[in-house]
């Protein structure tokens, strides 16, 4: 970011969002491991599998600051997605490992994007009252 370029309502919040997301991403690669893929295939489609809803989160937020639109909300919604992705993860692996952990693993992106496609309005709502 520039340092000319006009700060959105909240964008002193982008970069540790961003950082946080990216942290949330390494970490769940870091489960990746832990699952003992058995190909470098099989790796590679969970790393990016999982990590795609980091990934689409940090590009809406930085799409936002560059429109100027309030990022508190956004970012907000964002944390709580990572958090709750990261949750599914560690109940799957660590606190309950069974037979469908596997499956819990699989769909976590979806139950991010869903949960996202939740939050979206209120942090929409949220964001047309602060501006």
């Amino acid at each position: 970011m520039a340092d000319d370029e006009p700060l959105s309502p909240g964008g002193y919040l982008l970069r540790p969002t961003v950082a946080l997301l990216g942290v949330a991403a390494c970490v769940t690669l870091y489960f990746v491991v832990k699952l003992q893929p058995i190909s470098v295939g099989a790796f590679a489609f969970a790393a990016v599998w999982l990590t795609i809803p980091h990934a689409a989160m940090a590009a809406l937020l930085l799409a936002l600051h560059r429109r100027g639109k309030p990022l508190l909300p956004w970012c907000i919604a964002a944390v709580l997605v990572a958090a709750l992705g990261l949750y599914v993860l560690i109940d799957a692996i660590y606190l309950h490992p069974d037979a469908q952990s596997a499956i819990a693993v699989v769909i976590a992106p979806v139950l991010q994007g869903i949960v996202f496609l939740l939050a979206a309005p209120l942090a929409w709502w949220a964001g047309r009252r602060r501006s």
